[in-house]
């Protein structure tokens, strides 16, 4: 079993992160595949093509797929931002000031251990995984 050094609450709350992630990133993929099976069906209808009709249908295409990607990788950053602020923002009802390294985030040892986890207990695993947002609950004695 891979280990990220999370106590089983944090671990749950990754994998229905790592489980989200992962369904986006399916549906983007499955986008870019239908650009490239609209390209098939819509242009390709005749047995041969010159130089500049392939030229144009691969720059059209390419902008497509650039156009698609762009966008995931900009809704995969705001994704994440709403990810900081809500852990800040429950950080910040108990007074907590949280820090993060961005350094770490091109780690490629850690990387790696994420991407070890993500097969072994995302992708394999039929545990029941909460997946509504997390909450901090604090009871006093």
């Amino acid at each position: 079993m891979a280990e990220l050094g999370f106590n089983d609450h944090h671990q749950n709350e990754v994998i229905n992160y790592m489980r989200f992630a992962r369904s986006k990133r399916v549906l983007r993929l499955k986008t870019i595949d239908s650009c490239f099976e609209d390209l098939k069906e819509s242009r390709l209808v005749e047995e041969t093509f010159t130089a500049d009709e392939v030229s144009d249908m691969l720059e059209g295409l390419q902008a497509v797929v650039r156009g698609e990607v762009e966008m995931e990788l900009i809704n995969t950053s705001h994704t994440n931002v709403l990810l900081l602020r809500q852990l800040f923002s429950q950080a910040e009802k108990y007074y907590l000031k949280l820090q993060t390294d961005v350094s770490e985030l091109e780690n490629r040892e850690l990387l790696e251990q994420v991407a070890e986890f993500e097969k072994t207990e995302v992708t394999t695993t039929n545990k029941k995984v909460n997946v509504f947002p997390c909450t901090v609950e604090v009871t006093s004695s």
